[in-house]
C-alpha cells in the first residue's frame, strides 16, 4: 500500500509491559488505516527499553506511536490502549501524581496537540493483541522489531533522572514534594536521628461501596448472585511533613480512595474489569484496589495495606512484603 503524504484518519494501538514491575520492559505500537476493505497496518514497531515499570512502558509506547503518527502526517488520530490508568489520566478522570510519570504525561499531551483531531479509548487486551505481541517480541529478542518510521529514542522519550531506579517504585521515598499537593510548600520536615528516621506516621481511612458478585466455581451458595456493602480500609505511611505539619491530608486520601471505588459502586462486579476475567473475591478486590491506589499516591507516601470487610466480622488484608 502506498502511504500518502498526509492521512485523513488512522488508528493507533499501543502497549507496554514490564517483567518484574520494575524489570525488563518492552513497548509496541501499530498504526492502521481503512483501505476500503478493512483496517491495514501501515506502520508498526516493538522496542526493548530496559528497566521500567508497567506504567512507564505504557506511556513510552504511546509516545513512540504518536511520534510515528505525526511523521506520517495523520490528521485525525484514534488511540486505543489497554492501560485503563493511562487512558483515564489522559481523559482527566485520574490525576497524575507519580513523579516518574509526569514528564511522560506532559509529552503525550504535547504530541496530541499536534493533530487536528484525536480521540482516546480504553480497550481490552484481546483487542490490542498486535501491539502487545510486538512489545513481548522486543522483550524476548532484546532488539527492535517491526516496520517503524521514527526509531525509539531514549533521550527524546523521557527524562532519565525522573525515571531512574528510585522512581520505578511508586512508594519509594523521595525528597521531591508532589507538585499537586504541596506546590506552596518550600520546606519538607523529615525527622531523623543519628541512626536514621526517628518516626513513622500511619494514616488510615475507610469508605464503602455496594455491589453484587458471584463467585464462579465456588462450592457453596456464594456461587450465586449476591450483594455486599463492602467496607474498604486503607492505611498509608510516611515520614515527611509539610510546613503545616501534615504527612498527607486525610481529605486527599479519602478522595483518592473514592475515585477508585466509584467504578465499583452499585455495579455487578463480574462485569467490571478486571473482574470480568478474574473472580471478584475479597482477595482479588483488595489487591486490585491496592495496585490502583499506589499509582495515585505521591512518591513520598508508602501504601501500607488495603483491607476489605465483607461484613462487620469478616476482614481480609492485602499488603506487599
Amino acid at each position: 500500500m502506498m502511504i500518502p503524504k498526509s492521512i485523513e484518519h488512522a488508528l493507533l494501538n499501543t502497549d507496554g509491559g514490564s517483567r518484574g514491575n520494575p524489570g525488563d520492559s518492552g513497548i509496541g505500537f501499530t498504526i492502521s488505516v481503512d483501505d476500503g476493505r478493512g483496517l491495514e497496518v501501515i506502520c508498526d514497531g516493538g522496542w526493548y527499553i530496559g528497566k521500567a515499570t508497567n506504567n512507564q512502558a505504557e506511556y513510552q509506547a504511546l509516545i513512540w506511536g504518536l511520534q510515528n503518527a505525526r511523521e506520517l502526517g495523520v490528521l485525525h488520530l484514534s488511540v486505543q490502549a489497554d492501560s485503563e490508568l493511562v487512558v483515564k489520566q489522559l481523559l482527566g478522570t485520574y490525576r497524575v501524581k507519580n513523579e516518574g510519570i509526569k514528564p511522560l504525561f506532559s509529552q503525550v499531551k504535547t504530541l496530541l496537540e499536534g493533530f487536528e483531531r484525536y480521540d482516546i479509548e480504553h480497550v481490552m487486551r484481546e483487542y490490542n493483541s498486535f501491539a502487545d505481541d510486538l512489545a513481548n517480541q522486543a522483550m524476548d529478542e532484546k532488539e527492535p522489531v517491526g516496520d517503524y518510521i521514527v526509531p525509539y529514542s531514549n533521550g527524546r522519550l523521557f527524562n532519565e533522572k525522573a525515571l531512574g531506579e528510585e522512581a520505578c517504585t511508586a512508594a519509594a521515598a523521595s525528597d521531591t514534594l508532589s507538585e499537586e499537593k504541596f506546590a506552596s510548600s518550600s520546606t519538607v520536615l523529615q525527622l531523623k536521628s543519628e541512626k536514621g528516621i526517628l518516626g513513622m506516621y500511619t494514616l488510615t481511612v475507610k469508605d464503602h461501596f455496594d455491589a453484587a458478585h458471584a463467585l464462579i466455581g465456588y462450592p457453596g451458595e456464594c456461587r450465586n448472585l449476591h450483594g455486599h456493602t463492602w467496607d474498604i480500609e486503607v492505611s498509608i505511611k510516611g515520614t515527611q511533613l509539610d510546613e503545616v505539619g501534615i504527612v498527607y491530608d486525610f481529605k486527599a486520601l479519602k478522595s483518592d480512595l473514592k475515585q477508585i471505588l466509584d467504578d465499583y459502586d452499585h455495579k455487578y462486579l463480574n462485569e467490571v474489569p478486571p473482574f470480568n476475567e478474574i473472580n471478584a473475591t475479597a482477595e482479588n478486590l483488595a489487591r486490585i484496589i491496592y495496585e490502583q491506589l499506589v499509582l495515585l499516591l505521591p512518591s513520598h507516601i508508602e501504601l501500607a495495606e488495603v483491607s476489605v470487610w465483607e461484613s462487620p466480622i469478616a476482614k481480609l488484608t492485602y499488603t506487599k512484603d
